[in-house]
């Protein structure tokens, strides 16, 4: 009768080496695969801005980045920047968790002076009339914003004023001097603009790590195993 026998002892020590060999490369082959998925889920929610958004400018459609993994650590975050003078995740928690809009850069800079006395409440907004230049995506154009600054003066015949105009009932807001007449550019309002949430992310995200980690798991264990000594 023809029989089979199994050694147990010829095939342990190979056995043992190819776990042991997994153990050592594992963490660096999981490494390898979330930052690679991380980097799919980024172009993923970069991609999607034009998808949420209104014609967004190119700083939102490259907002998000990634903080790599390493074998000691194994955590890859995707997340938007922020600091100072490029504080893309500021505005962009709006689109996410929705919510009442807080003053813009220039808002501040150019209401700082006049805030908190007489018509022009600490929490104030400008709204832009129809003879501030948008962008294509809707917001006032830098080359206003400097304009104005440029030509804030005490000068009552001429140049911009933040203020409330005397006489006439007219609102508080930023004027132009022109030819004795007064131009507004914007109006002051302490009605903050709402908005509502319509950037899933985490959706975006979840669904192009779910696409692709496992093949780059796959991947990057078994070119880990094939190195390993």
């Amino acid at each position: 009768m023809a029989t089979v026998t199994l050694d147990i002892q010829s095939t342990l020590p190979l056995a043992t080496r190819w776990v042991q060999g997994m153990e050592r490369q594992l963490p660096f082959a999981v490494s390898v695969a979330l930052n690679a998925s991380a980097f799919n889920a980024r172009t993923a929610i970069n991609s999607s801005t034009t998808r949420y958004f209104n014609a967004p400018t190119r700083f939102t459609q490259n907002a998000f980045f990634v903080q790599r993994s390493t074998k000691q650590n194994l955590e890859a975050i995707v997340f938007a920047e922020a600091g100072k003078g490029r504080d893309r995740a500021r505005y962009l928690r709006y689109g996410i968790d929705g919510g009442g809009r807080r003053q813009k850069g220039f808002e501040r800079k150019f209401l700082s002076e006049v805030v908190g006395t007489g018509r022009i409440p600490t929490n104030a907004q400008l709204a832009p009339t129809s003879l501030v230049t948008l962008d294509s995506s809707g917001n006032v154009s830098l080359a206003t914003i400097k304009r104005i600054q440029k030509g804030l003066s005490g000068n009552q015949r001429g140049g911009f004023f933040v203020g409330t105009p005397k006489g006439g009932g007219r609102p508080a807001g930023i004027y132009r001097r022109s030819r004795e007449q007064l131009f507004p550019y914007f109006v002051v309002t302490d009605r903050a603009a709402r908005y509502r949430p319509r950037f899933p992310i985490d959706r975006v995200g979840t669904e192009a790590v779910e696409r692709s980690f496992m093949k780059h798991f796959e991947t990057s264990l078994a070119k880990a195993l094939s190195s390993a000594r």
